[in-house]
């Protein structure tokens, strides 16, 4: 009694009931019956098409796409059969609605493919903001085949920032290799990367996805912030952490970095090497010039001199006299560490 019930107020046909049953003989004798219910909507907007794709019935799906019936009917919710089968992570399903037994033509499969419900998602974000990965890959390899660009939703989000937001940090290996990177992406209201928005929600799982598939952690947003700024100005410190600590050999700022020390370094060489071929008296006047008030003894930073004539060079490493301090021009083979002062509890930072 319940059943007919909903069967009335529901506005449903001897096929929808047969369809979300999933009982392929009752649908063949209904659509044999009645051949006008193949496409008749019940009161929500759905077909049977549309309950057999959501409950994942594909041996119905198929029955029903051999008989024409149409894939591109939305419901009052502005879904399609492919929307509620992505969403509803209906693997097989998706393969039928996007396989041989649908015989429409390619143009319509690409519209099937980029249609929008009510919130601006085509079938991929559906997939994507439930968290299918099995769905996800099969819409990125038909919408690769069917020459359809990624979609965003009505608030301009790509997948890669639906699948931060969401938190379904495992979709992203795949969707940011079908977007040709992480970066690719902006917010439209922030302008920021996925990156940035994983730093500000402290999504740590997150920044080490990104980062691992070769996020930039020196692009900007609209306010000038990178983001690492943005996790710290957030108050995500674990999230800051791992972007301060994600340091790489082939990272340009470590590669400039060490440019610039191989530069420095040759110079400084150079120099030395000029004070040795001159006057004992003019080496000496020299390291007087370039010692500031208050350096530390040569001594101290492992200096030693060899005293030729009246003046004195440097000879090396070792624990020989101080002499003159010429340690701003030899090179001491490490950069000393920098010690940078703590901020104290309770402060603030702007940027």
């Amino acid at each position: 009694m319940a059943f007919l019930k909903q069967w009335v107020l529901s506005g449903w046909t001897e096929l929808h009931a047969a369809a979300d049953a999933g009982d392929v003989a009752k649908v063949q004798h209904a659509v044999q019956k009645s051949p006008q219910d193949l496409d008749r909507t019940s009161r929500e907007g759905q077909t049977a098409l549309h309950l057999a794709a959501a409950k994942g019935f594909d041996v119905v799906v198929r029955e029903l796409l051999a008989r024409r019936a149409k894939t591109t009917l939305q419901d009052k919710a502005g879904r399609t059969p492919l929307h509620l089968a992505a969403a509803a992570g209906q693997v097989a399903t998706t393969l039928e609605l996007l396989g041989r037994c649908n015989r429409d033509p390619p143009e319509t499969r690409s519209l099937l493919l980029s249609l929008r419900d009510c919130e601006g998602h085509c079938p991929l974000l559906a997939a994507v903001c439930a968290g299918k990965e099995g769905t996800c890959g099969v819409l990125l390899r038909g919408m690769e085949t069917n020459r359809v660009r990624l979609c965003v939703d009505a608030s301009g989000r790509g997948p890669l920032t639906l699948a931060v937001l969401r938190r379904h940090v495992h979709l992203l290996p795949l969707l940011a290799a079908a977007a040709g990177g992480p970066d690719t992406e902006r917010d439209p209201a922030t302008g920021g990367t996925p990156l940035h928005t994983a730093a500000r929600l402290g999504l740590v799982a997150a920044v080490e996805v990104l980062l691992c598939q070769g996020a930039s952690r020196t692009t900007r947003d609209n306010a000038g912030r990178t983001a690492t700024e943005v996790a710290l100005a957030a108050g995500q410190h674990a999230a800051y952490r791992v972007l301060r600590e994600a340091q790489t050999p082939a990272h340009p700022h470590n590669a400039m970095a060490t440019t610039m020390t191989t530069a420095t370094t040759t110079a400084t060489a150079a120099t030395c090497h000029s004070l040795l071929l001159q006057p004992a008296a003019a080496v000496e006047g020299a390291a007087a010039a370039v010692t500031a008030p208050g350096d530390p003894d040569a001594s101290s930073l492992g200096l030693s001199y060899t005293t030729v004539g009246a003046g004195t060079v440097a000879g090396g490493r070792g624990g020989g006299p101080g002499g003159a301090r010429m340690q701003q021009l030899l090179p001491d083979g490490e950069p000393r560490p920098v010690a940078y002062p703590r901020m104290p509890e309770g402060a603030s930072v702007y940027f």
